[in-house]
């Protein structure tokens, strides 16, 4: 019976069921009525529809036939299938009964119509998923016979249709079982591929119904459209293409491969492309029209070139249709309403900007329902491109308006309120196709759309015409440019030049055509043999990596290109060859600035993908202008890897998993040791740990046992409940969790993030006596402190009448400076203020006071400090660092040169890359960065971590890195670009260019990194990010406040600066975006940032002085990247690499961590630079000799202090990867034998003239006269006497200038004498050349001379000229002497450094920042000098990094460093070399000191000063050992202090183990009586006497109890027993009242007590206890089950407590280690003090009665442990002769004066 028949008897059964009884054999009679009206609906479809038309093609024919078939199928229903009404009602029947009966049986009706309706809609869906399963058929047939189609099988593929229908769609729905048949069907006709994109397509392939697209033809062939090219973007089965006029030559782009290939198939005459639109690549102007249904989605496609904004799709598609057609062409295309209608008009306004909206009309909502099965509101849109200078039309249709639609609101597009004719039916508010509040066009007539669209169109195009905007004839020019462009190869990429021939040559575009090049024809020659070299070089790299063996076709295709190499340079010279010109420039000594001309050919190559490859075919020395041909012309360079298919043991298998997955994968090391899962995974026993919460990950031992192992401690103890196989996690993590720190071993200092505000608060109530003192933390280093600033002790004790304690207070927390003001005498206006000095220094000593106090005051109550010292180790004391070493021995690098070997260091940094989320390679100048950095890169590509890295270089290193990265990888897609590659509109062909090629790498200049930048959106992001951390922290304290019942003045200002903060930010947002390029275009994942202390300047707001950091644009613009990335791809982002990531001083670790570590600082609380300066560093004073000299020292104040040193280096090792040179014993030549046997830079001292004594003394009364004020600062101050006096070291004529000649020895003249000296000896050393290994022609050796406080000069005098004046008076070439200022460009750079390489250069002079980083000229260096010291140790690494460095060929290398005697010069060096060794120690992690003086000043305190005017260095031994001594008794008290936190702690948890001890067999007890009435049905509790099955009824009775048995206010202190409210699971709940939270009473905490059960409770709130719910009631049934849990929990804190009473009794019996060190510094202060007074050998003084105390004690406690030693016996008797013998060895062992030889 088919649906009509159905349909019928349901009907009459229903609504006549007298008349139905009646009918003999029900079924047989309607399946006969069913036959029968199956014809008459066949018969009145014909009629209804008419004759066929004249030209009709066939889809206009089907929807004809469509639209008459429903008409019939309504006559029918009414006419032969429903029983006749007036045989249902009897004559004697009540009316009002008959009436309500009527109505009932009308509905009745209409439910069996709806479901007639439902299964005429199935067999519809049905229908079309049947024709395309034909069609598809069809397609096979024809594909598998290679033939066209018969006229019979164009029908069938004519019934195809998308994949989006309603009812085909489904099919793809994996959960839908009833289409399983349907799926397995389609699954055998299309294979993965195909199937994969047919369900993609899903979501927006709806085709069209052919009414409307005629129209749409029908409104451009009005326009003028009388034939040309035609696109129809998103084609689908052909609707388009089948309708189109003659003459029309179709292109169709179609996503889904088998519609495309029916499409085909149809129209073989038309161009199908199969492919995204997005990815469609073609010049702009191609095409006269374009035509079609956009695809309707809200995802945006990535396309840099047409969507650079990232428009939704439908927007995309017009867009770019729109830059595809020509102007004077015309666009007809139906879209969704959002184009017009979406409040965002930037769309609408990209397409303005080009076009002209000839007119729009928008089709009532159901219109495509029969063809496509959607019911998606679109419009047709008619566009014309604009001509050249033409004005544009109305743009009013690019906004929108607000309307009101029967009382709700919506927004309509300016161009439909204008024209309401354009919008076929009413519009309404109402519910969209997904269901939302949209806008919908209803119509009472959809059958009339396609009649009513045509009149509106006709109109559209009457009006475009009498406006003279009809479509135009194409010009002749663009006749031309269309006919010269070729489509690209799939596999050539932008920029791939192509020889034509006799045609000249063609470049593919960003469109993906091939565009004609111009080349002139005296240059064509030589472009062919480049393009021939670089088409053979591919051929033999593809092939190496295509076979294992060198085959004969391998060896013949490389000796051609060996062949090709040769004829290129016998005919045109190298290919990296260059010429110079004049630019008409002049450098400071009036020679002519030349620049580098590269050859036409070659520079036209560098634009062609594989260009670089052709330019790395030689070695080429930019000196001589020769060049060797490159190892790939003469041997195999890549190595081809082969799988490896099994091994035998689990660690193999791991090795080789993570080698080539990247991961721990258990079915791939189940496969190589040829096992299953389950037994792999026993084999690997801890070689891998599975993570908890993370089903089926598996980490490395090394990766899982590093970073922050407490907090995977514990996730482990947690999983470990639930798990037992977790036990063994928690083991191995036990095993390694870092030995707690102890309250000695920390220092606490006020404003640290570890120390809580209520702590802060406690401590300034307690010195000043002020019980209402507030303390609080607001965000970041923002503090609240409210004091009383009239007690006695905020005035007296702690503060002055100037600066009270709380000021003092709020201050040091800020890390601001204690500084004291009064009103400017000298201002009228009262604007400006002076510093009060004594007042000034009376608040600074408060302040020390205070925050020694604070030191001491939080370790003093032994629960504090335990609780501190447990928070501190939680943050700071749980890192563990990883060794990379065995993972690198196990990476196999593929596509790796075989010639070149990873070193072991090399291997480990790229290993770190691969598993760090971010990595620092701190590595020593020459220790091949470069290769980690590439090797790094394309690993992280090899195992998809990242997609498309950058590197970012200096902007002299691109060339370089380049052909370093090629000669590592030959077979390597490289783009490399220059700030020149993105000036203008080349920026847009290098984002298509970065965006559409799968490059293994990007290398960009610094100055092009910074020119692509990140989108206002992404800018805005990284700025609102801060905003949302300080919302957070406000939120905090505004909780804070609420609990303490208190109103916070902070928060409001707080809240009224945020809110400044969030205006700013719309503001910024509020404006027009240029549609440009973005960073976020190009497709950039990775950054690998070459010398990255060149980024360190970054932007650091900070409340202490000279900390602050204003930021340049580069650091900041690097930083908002890494930030985007972060935020985007997850934590890998970034690496960066320095060999000085400390340059000058440890506030540069912050910078670093923010760059590379951001999260650690998170994790540990530290969001700004001031809270990690209050936690590793400090603002301390330092002493100085006051004016009136003698022993009187005075405080200066600075931020230099570090402590808490190991965690803060535990912190930076986590990502920096730090090799010294004493790691990595690189081979460089040795330093010379010094005459005391070392190898270290030799002194060569000068006597100070007579000059130079009377400028040191005048120096010394410039200091005195600064420190006392009596002149202005900015007429002299510190560092212009530090300059001067550097200046005057160097060479008195520097500073004074009239002193013409000197007569004296001086250091240039002994420089010169010993420069010529070292240039006869070595003035004929033979050297080899570095390309062939031949030996050089030119001999003799290079000397290098860095000199930074001069600089050459035509119009002074200067030291540079002078030293070359005098070399040439000594013998040596004028010629052979250079400057390094010479070189303006980094090509002359290059070409001096290639001289200096060659032998063309005997001395070569410049300062640090000029020949320092990228100055590689080491090949013939055999002796370096210092003129004079640099101010940082970063700079001598650079320096002398010149000469050690590989490469060298000299065995031995010498260092010279002249020094004056008496002078700056000393001084200089023995700081230098105190500030390295700190460095050094720094960087390799090594200092077990917890403090650290910084290394970071760049002018000279007043005591340094003083101490070399005065010539006796004493005096700055005395300041220093003053501060070594208070530093030592610090810690001395400080482990007085922690002995009596460790005895607390001991007794505290022996407390703890006897209470436990006592309440787990209790507990234990209570568990084994619970009973099974819990879980499920089988739940029961007693309430009240009352038992209950419903835990709703069970909260009810709860209600009822608490409401009678709760107190009126919870108690202020203490707590209620309110009783037993009930019983569960066996168990009594008991009901406690605790203390209240007086800001919310509802808040306040009752505890709900498993009575039998100690310490075992839920705890809710009041509200919750006297209106609970039914969680609540689960809740305390959880709680009961859990017991077996709770027991577990105890035995474990039970053995946890015995451990730590353990460790306390062990760490009591460890003496303080820093006594000997105590004893020394007490000697040595008094030591320096003697030797001032003139005292000749000074000897400690014995203290006789302190002595015979000793004795005395020794002799009563033989056994008493005392500090310094433990038990008597094992350290000895602290004597006399051993306090001098200590003094003595620490003495000894104290660092001499810098080890100057003088």
């Amino acid at each position: 019976m088919n649906t009509y028949g159905k349909f019928a008897q349901e009907a009459w059964k229903t609504t006549a069921p007298a008349e139905y009884a009646l009918i003999p054999d029900p079924v047989q009679w309607f399946e006969a009525l069913g036959e029968e009206a199956t014809q008459r609906v066949g018969e009145l479809m014909v009629e209804l529809a008419g004759p066929d038309r004249k030209g009709e093609s066939y889809l206009e024919k089907v929807g004809r036939l469509n639209a008459s078939k429903m008409q019939a199928e309504e006559i029918v229903r009414a006419e032969m299938l429903t029983p006749d009404p007036s045989v249902q009602q009897e004559e004697d029947e009540d009316p009002e009964s008959g009436m309500a009966e009527t109505l009932s049986e009308m509905k009745e009706l209409n439910r069996i119509y709806r479901d007639f309706l439902d299964e005429s809609a199935q067999e519809e869906a049905e229908r079309p998923f049947r024709a395309n399963l034909a069609a598809l058929r069809v397609l096979r047939t024809l594909q598998a016979e290679e033939r066209t189609a018969t006229e019979a099988e164009r029908t069938t593929l004519a019934r195809w249709g998308s994949w989006g229908a309603s009812g085909v769609a489904e099919v793809f729905d994996e959960s839908r079982t009833e289409y399983e048949a349907e799926r397995a069907e389609l699954r055998e006709l299309l294979d993965e591929t195909e199937y994969a994109a047919a369900r993609r397509t899903v979501i927006n392939a709806h085709y069209t119904d052919p009414a409307i697209a005629t129209e749409v033809w029908g409104a451009l062939t009005g326009l003028g459209f009388a034939g040309g090219r035609v696109l129809e973007p998103g084609s689908g089965a052909g609707t388009f293409i089948g309708l189109a006029p003659e003459g029309a030559q179709m292109t169709g782009v179609e996503l889904d491969p088998v519609t495309a290939a029916i499409s085909q198939a149809l129209y073989p005459e038309a161009t199908i492309r199969t492919e995204s639109f997005a990815d469609t690549r073609m010049p702009g102007g191609t095409f006269d029209a374009t035509v079609g249904n956009v695809p309707f989605s809200r995802n945006s496609l990535h396309d840099p070139r047409h969507n650079a904004a990232g428009h939704s799709m439908h927007n995309h598609f017009i867009l770019k249709s729109l830059a595809l057609t020509r102007p004077g062409g015309v666009v007809g295309v139906i879209s969704s309403a959002f184009t017009l209608d979406a409040q965002n008009p930037a769309a609408r306004r990209e397409m303005a900007a080009t076009a002209d909206l000839l007119g729009a009309v928008r089709l009532p909502t159901g219109a495509h329902r029969r063809a496509a099965g959607t019911d998606a509101l679109t419009d047709v849109l008619i566009f014309r491109r604009r001509l050249p200078g033409e004005e544009p039309l109305d743009q009013s249709w690019v906004e929108t308006t607000p309307v009101e639609l029967d009382g709700q609101q919506g927004r309509m597009n300016a161009y439909f309120l204008a024209h309401p004719e354009r919008v076929l039916g009413e519009p309404v508010i109402g519910n969209g196709m997904y269901g939302s509040a949209t806008l919908t066009v209803r119509s009472e007539d959809v059958a009339a759309t396609g009649v009513r669209l045509h009149e509106q169109l006709a109109n559209i195009t009457d009006q475009a015409l009498a406006a003279g905007r009809g479509m135009a004839e194409r010009t002749g020019e663009q006749e031309l440019e269309a006919a010269a462009l070729v489509p690209a190869g799939e596999q050539e990429q932008i920029g791939h030049i192509a020889d034509r021939g006799d045609e000249g040559f063609t470049q593919v575009t960003v469109e993906g055509v091939h565009a004609p090049l111009k080349v002139p024809r005296t240059q064509q020659g030589e472009l062919r043999a480049l393009l021939g070299l670089r088409d053979q070089g591919r051929a033999v790299l593809t092939m190496e990596a295509a076979n294992v063996e060198d085959t004969p076709e391998l060896d013949a295709m490389r000796a051609q290109l060996a062949g090709s190499y040769e004829a290129y340079v016998d005919r045109y010279g190298p290919i990296n060859r260059f010429t110079e010109r004049r630019t008409g420039k002049y450098d400071e000594a009036g020679a002519d600035i030349l620049a580098r001309v590269t050859p036409p050919a070659v520079r036209l190559l560098r634009g062609d993908p594989f260009g670089p490859l052709v330019l790395g075919l030689e070695h080429f020395d930019e000196g001589s202008g020769t060049a060797v041909a490159a190892g790939l012309l003469s041997e195999r360079q890549v190595q081809p890897r082969r799988p490896v298919l099994g091994v035998d043991t689990p660690d193999e298998a791991l090795a080789v998993t993570l080698d080539t997955l990247g991961t721990v994968d258990l079915p791939h090391i189940a496969r190589l040791l040829g096992t299953d899962e389950t037994a792999a995974r026993e084999a690997l026993g801890e070689l891998v740990y599975e993570v908890p919460g993370e089903d089926g990950i598996y980490e490395t031992r090394a990766e899982y046992l590093s970073g922050d192992v407490r907090e995977k401690l514990d996730a482990a103890r947690a999983a470990a409940t639930t798990g037992a196989r977790f036990q063994a996690n928690v083991a191995a993590l036990e095993a390694v969790l870092p030995a707690p720190l102890g309250a000695d071993e920390i220092e606490a200092r006020i404003g640290a993030v570890w120390v809580s505000p209520e702590i802060h608060e406690q401590f300034l109530r307690h010195i000043i006596k002020d019980p209402s003192a507030r303390v609080d933390r607001i965000s970041g280093a923002n503090w609240e402190v409210r004091a009383s600033r009239h007690v006695f002790a905020a005035r007296n004790d702690w503060g002055t009448e100037r600066m009270a304690a709380g000021d003092i207070f709020k201050n040091l927390a800020e890390q601001r400076r204690i500084q004291v003001t009064d009103p400017d005498p000298s201002d009228p206006e009262g604007n400006r203020r002076v510093v009060n000095a004594t007042e000034t220094t009376a608040a600074q000593e408060k302040a020390q006071l205070m925050q020694e106090r604070f030191g001491e005051w939080v370790w003093e109550d032994p629960g504090r400090a335990a609780g501190l010292v447990d928070e501190y180790n939680r943050r700071f004391n749980s890192i563990v660092l990883r060794n990379y070493t065995v993972e690198g021995e196990r990476l196999s690098f593929p596509g790796l040169v075989k010639n070149f070997t990873p070193r072991p260091h090399q291997r480990a940094a790229v290993a770190r890359m691969l598993s760090e989320p971010s990595v620092g390679l701190f590595h020593e100048v020459g220790a091949g960065k470069t290769a980690e950095m590439v090797i790094g890169a394309m690993e992280l590509r090899r195992l998809g971590m990242a997609r498309k890295p950058v590197v970012v270089v200096p902007n002299h290193m691109l060339e370089q890195f380049t052909r370093e990265w090629l000669q590592l990888y030959p077979q390597a897609q490289i783009l490399a670009a220059s700030s020149e590659d993105l000036a203008g509109d080349k920026r847009r062909v290098f984002v298509a260019r970065a965006a559409a090629s799968d490059w293994d790498g990007i290398i960009m200049t610094r100055t092009a990194f910074e020119r692509i930048e990140l989108s206002p959106g992404s800018r805005d992001a990284y700025s609102a990010r801060e905003a949302d951390r300080q919302r957070a922290e406000l939120e905090a304290a505004r909780q804070r406040a609420a609990e303490r019942g208190a109103e916070s003045m902070s928060v409001k200002r707080m809240e009224a600066a945020l809110q400044r903060f969030e205006e700013r930010l719309k503001a910024k947002a509020d404006r027009e975006v240029d549609p440009g390029i973005t960073f976020e275009q190009t497709g950039i994942d990775y950054l690998v940032v070459d010398e990255l202390h060149d980024f360190k300047n970054l932007t650091t707001p900070s409340n202490i002085q000279d900390a602050a950091i204003d930021g340049s644009k580069r650091a900041s613009d690097l930083h908002a990247k890494v930030e985007y990335l972060r935020s985007q791809h997850g934590d890998r982002v970034m690496t960066g690499s320095t060999a000085t990531p400390i340059a000058n001083s440890v506030t540069e670790m912050y910078v670093m961590q923010r760059y590379l570590g951001p999260e650690l600082l998170e994790r540990a609380g530290i969001h700004d630079f001031d809270s990690w300066a209050a936690t590793f560093g400090q603002v301390v004073s330092e002493m100085e000799l006051s004016v009136a000299g003698g022993d009187n020292f005075k405080m200066k104040e600075r931020f230099a202090k570090f402590q808490n040193v190991p965690e803060l280096l535990k912190m930076f090792h986590t990502f920096a990867d730090v090799k010294t040179a004493e790691d990595l014993q690189l081979p460089t030549p040795d330093l010379m034998e010094r005459e005391d046997g070392k190898r270290l830079p030799r002194m060569v001292p000068v006597e100070a003239s007579a000059e130079l004594e009377a400028y040191i003394e005048e120096i010394g009364r410039r200091a005195e006269a600064i420190q006392a004020r009596l002149v202005d600062r900015t007429e002299d101050n510190m560092l212009k006497v530090s300059s001067d006096g550097r200046k005057a070291a160097l060479d008195m004529r520097l500073v004074d200038p009239e002193l013409e000649s000197v007569v004296a020895e001086t250091k240039v003249s002994v420089t010169a004498d010993l420069i010529a000296r070292v240039h006869e000896e070595h003035q004929d050393d033979v050297f080899l050349d570095t390309a062939s290994g031949e030996e050089h022609p030119t001999k003799g050796a290079l000397q290098i001379v860095f000199c930074d406080q001069s600089t050459p000069s035509t119009e002074k005098w200067n030291v540079y000229d002078e030293l070359k004046d005098q070399l040439v008076q000594r013998g040596i070439p004028a010629e052979k002497i250079r400057f390094m200022h010479e070189a303006k460009n980094d090509a002359e750079k290059g070409r001096l450094f290639s001289a200096a390489r060659a032998g063309d250069v005997a001395v070569l002079m410049g300062s640090t920042q000029k020949m320092g980083v990228g100055t590689n000229i080491q090949a013939r260096a055999v002796h370096l000098v210092d003129l004079d010291a640099p101010w940082r140790p970063a700079d001598i690494a650079q320096r002398h990094g010149r000469i050690i460095r590989q490469g060298n060929q000299n065995p031995e290398v010498a260092i010279s460093q002249v020094v004056t005697k008496g002078s700056f010069d000393t001084f200089m060096w023995q700081t230098l070399e105190r500030k390295s060794k700190f460095i050094d120690q720094i960087m390799r992690g090594r200092l077990d000191v917890r403090e650290i003086e910084d290394v970071g000043d760049n002018t000279l305190s007043f005591a340094e000063v003083k101490a070399i005017s005065s010539g006796n260095p004493l005096i700055l031994e005395k300041s220093k050992a003053d501060q070594e001594l208070a530093r030592l008794e610090r810690l001395n008290r400080a482990w007085h202090r922690n002995q009596s936190s460790l005895v607390f702690r001991k007794d505290a948890a022996q407390t703890r183990a006897d209470a436990l001890e006592q309440e787990i067999p209790v507990l234990r007890a209570a568990a084994e009586r619970t009973t099974d009435e819990l879980g499920g049905e089988k739940f029961r509790m007693t309430i009240d006497g009352s038992t209950y099955d419903k835990r709703s009824e069970a909260a009810q009775a709860w209600q009822q109890w608490a409401g009678m048995h709760a107190t009126s206010r919870p108690p202020r202190a203490g707590e209620i027993d309110l009783g037993v409210a009930g019983r569960i699971g066996g168990h009594d709940i008991r009901v406690v009242q605790r203390p209240g939270n007086l800001a919310d009473l509802g808040a306040s905490p009752v505890e709900l007590r498993i009575d039998d059960a100690p310490g075992v409770a839920v705890e809710v709130t009041r509200a919750t206890s006297l209106n609970p719910s039914v969680g609540m009631i689960q809740r305390l049934e959880n709680q009961v089950r859990a017991l077996p849990e709770e027991v577990t929990k105890r035995e474990a804190r039970l053995a946890s407590a015995r451990q730590e009473v353990v460790d306390a009794r062990e760490a009591l019996e460890v003496p303080f280690k820093h006594q000997d060190a105590l004893e020394a510094a007490r000697w040595e202060v008094e030591r320096i003090g003697r030797a001032m007074r003139g005292e000749d050998e000074p000897q400690p003084t014995l203290d006789p009665e302190l002595e015979a105390l000793k004795k005395r004690m020794r002799i009563s406690f033989p056994d008493a442990p005392t500090a310094g030693r433990g038990a008597a016996g094992r350290g000895g008797a602290t004597s006399s002769g051993r306090r001098v013998e200590v003094a003595r060895r620490y003495d000894e062992q104290r660092p001499q004066q810098g080890g100057l030889e003088l």
